[in-house]
């Protein structure tokens, strides 16, 4: 079982509107997003702040979930923070009185990647559940590793909190622990780049 989490909860400064209500196709960021995360999740969350009073349509496997207000203007680990705690407050569902679910791994993914295919997701999936680490992409031109897209073990996401007590970056969590880096090509930087970009 994977799950997915989609963070949609941005404030969207640089762009000046919600990156999350844009567009693509014929459905919102987020849904859009949601979607492409399905074909490999059992369950899918979207990560939101609650005044941005998003709807989630009918598939019962699509989830809203409000970021903490404790978590607050952390960037995407107050989406992360928030469903670990959500995780947390939800321990009957849990085995062995784990904090994170019978999950073998949560796939992230930032609402804003436009250009997204199933094919860059898939290759996170099919590495990433073969590896003990975070898999993630790493721009081949700049260096840039890639948080927001990106495969977490359910054991490594286990250490997020104690980390996130000193450390509000993703990035740098990732880079903390060993990560499988996946090379990208132009065609994948396509697919990684973000509406501001």
């Amino acid at each position: 079982m994977i799950t997915g989490l989609v963070l949609a909860g941005g404030e969207s400064r640089r762009m000046g509107h919600d990156k999350a209500l844009i567009t693509l196709g014929d459905k919102p960021a987020y849904m859009y997003m949601a979607d492409l995360l399905l074909p490999f999740c059992d369950e899918v969350y979207v990560s939101c702040r609650e005044e941005q009073q998003l709807t989630f349509g009918e598939n019962p496997k699509v989830v809203g979930l409000f970021d903490r207000p404790a978590h607050a203007g952390r960037g995407p680990m107050s989406g992360m923070l928030s469903y670990l705690n959500h995780c947390s407050d939800n321990q009957s569902q849990f085995s062995d009185n784990q904090t994170i679910a019978t999950t073998n791994g949560l796939l992230l993914l930032g609402c804003d990647y436009r250009k997204m295919t199933e094919e860059t997701l898939g290759r996170l999936v099919a590495v990433g559940q073969t590896q003990d680490r975070i898999c993630c992409y790493q721009n081949h031109i700049t260096g840039f590793i890639e948080p927001l897209v990106a495969y977490y073990p359910a054991e490594i996401l286990q250490q997020v909190p104690e980390f996130a007590k000193e450390n509000s970056s993703l990035r740098q969590f990732v880079e903390a622990h060993n990560p499988c880096i996946l090379p990208t090509d132009i065609q994948t930087l396509q697919t990684l780049r973000s509406f501001d970009q």
